[in-house]
């Protein structure tokens, strides 16, 4: 029991505002991404790996935070994807400038307008009351692209004869994400679009 004789059970599972714990680690990931992108425009890519592997970490650490204390709200149903796409389009724009990296604009160009276009959905139907959460494949875009991003700087941080047999897996993971990104986007779209017309 608390002083005030309230169970901290009661209490964990209380969101408590928007500093709840499930925020404050996304909050905190997005503090991470800016340390990422100053790394990587110093060309620190061994420190930007790690700091990027930590800001990853987080991400799957708000979701379990937020479903064992009881604390999914609205605002981190929208704040959780929003950061997770500010640092991987963040990074993904960082490394397109860097050669060799086999990051190219239109990757970066696809996966930019389907992540506002989903977001875009995503606030739109929430703002409605409708709760629009990540979906598998959503889920499973997210981790290719940060397996991408985590390869491209590993092939910068090492040795350039270690980094050349890194470039299939690299480019693999590169293409698989962007592949990803569009097919989840059109599963969002699919499930958004009777919602948006009141079919639902």
């Amino acid at each position: 029991m608390n002083p005030v004789g309230q169970p901290l059970t009661t209490l964990a599972r209380s969101p408590r505002g928007f500093w709840n714990v499930p925020n404050s680690l996304t909050m905190g990931r997005l503090a991470l991404a800016v340390v990422v992108f100053a790394l990587i425009s110093r060309e620190y890519y061994g420190w930007a790996l790690a700091v990027f592997v930590a800001a990853a970490l987080t991400d799957a650490l708000d979701g379990y935070f937020a479903r064992l204390l009881g604390q999914d709200t609205p605002i981190g149903r929208q704040l959780d994807p929003l950061i997770d796409k500010v640092i991987v389009s963040g990074c993904y724009i960082y490394l397109v400038t860097v050669k060799g990296t086999g990051v190219m604009p239109w990757m970066v160009t696809a996966i930019i307008v389907r992540e506002l276009l989903i977001q875009g959905l995503r606030s739109l139907l929430e703002g409605q009351g409708q709760p629009f959460g990540a979906r598998t494949a959503g889920k499973l875009k997210t981790v290719i692209q940060c397996a991408s991003i985590s390869a491209v700087l590993l092939g910068l941080a090492i040795e350039p004869a270690s980094a050349a047999r890194l470039v299939p897996l690299r480019d693999g993971l590169t293409y698989l994400a962007v592949a990803l990104t569009i097919y989840s986007g059109m599963v969002y779209i699919v499930i958004a679009w009777p919602r948006l017309h009141g079919e639902t």
